[in-house]
């Protein structure tokens, strides 16, 4: 991850939100419970094959990629818009919702795509401190 983005005049960094390990390991663990159901449910419709392993098995796969790409969830909330770690930004102004799923902030901006701040270690500070900077760049 980089120090920091790039700011524009008069603009601070009121929160850094990083992507909390403890967030994804929850998760994770929520995920691979709910991939036993169909695991078990194959191993007593076909026994004696590896076909019970593949939900598991494509569960663990698909959290590997996640917690490699793990770092990618990082964003800045300044006091003028929302900056994510790929450069990409959302003015405050811009945004219409904010609402808080799981371990997640999701953000709605007038035009575009939603966006989500995944595995925040603390979602209502996170979401909190978007708010604030909200009603003050207004």
């Amino acid at each position: 991850m980089s120090d920091g983005p790039a700011l524009i005049e008069g603009e601070e960094i009121i929160h850094h939100h990083v992507p909390h390990l403890g967030a994804f390991k929850r998760t994770a663990l929520l995920l691979l419970a709910i991939s036993l159901v169909p695991t078990i449910v194959i191993a007593t419709l076909i026994p004696d094959t590896f076909w019970a392993a593949v939900p598991v098995f494509v569960t663990c796969l698909l959290l590997m990629q996640e917690r490699y790409n793990l770092g990618k969830h990082a964003a800045w909330v300044t006091n003028q818009r929302v900056i994510l770690q790929g450069d990409e930004a959302i003015a405050l102004t811009d945004i219409e919702t904010l609402d808080a799923i799981g371990s997640a902030v999701r953000m709605r901006p007038t035009k575009g795509p939603r966006i989500k701040l995944s595995y925040a270690k603390n979602r209502d500070e996170l979401l909190q401190a978007i708010q604030t900077a909200k009603q003050v760049a207004v």
